[in-house]
């Protein structure tokens, strides 16, 4: 990404809210005050694997990676850091547990930072509407 330590900690953010942003942006309003706790932890997982992977791409080490995740899931939540500490304490277990929406958040990143247009980097934040999707089946 960056040459320098700190510009790769200000581009992973700046990704990660970027990309998040676009991503809940395309699910059902009212996400962030959700009481239904398996979306919950699904968005908070999606948004963990996304700004965990982003830090390592960006060999950023695991504390930076860790607050740059707090940082980003409290500011695009809304929630409060006590709130986001608790779920985000539960996240490395959930993730060496394979729990899809991390998986699948690390990738969607990556393929939006990749993509070459608009439209690629639209498909990549569809992919939280689809776990949310598969939830509201189950």
């Amino acid at each position: 990404m960056h040459n320098n330590h700190e510009e790769n900690i200000e581009a992973v953010r700046n990704l990660a809210l970027q990309f998040l942003a676009e991503a809940i942006g395309q699910c059902p309003a009212g996400l962030e005050s959700s009481s239904n706790r398996d979306v919950v932890f699904a968005v908070v997982g999606f948004q963990y694997g996304a700004v965990q992977s982003a830090g390592y791409v960006a060999g950023l080490s695991e504390d930076a990676s860790h607050c740059i995740t707090e940082d980003v899931v409290t500011r695009i939540n809304g929630m409060d850091k006590e709130s986001v500490s608790k779920f985000l304490a539960l996240m490395p277990t959930l993730a060496s547990k394979e729990y899809p929406p991390i998986g699948i958040g690390g990738k969607a990143i990556i393929a939006f930072y990749n993509a070459a247009t608009d439209e690629e980097k639209l498909e990549t934040t569809a992919s939280l509407r689809e776990i949310l999707r598969q939830i509201d089946e189950a």
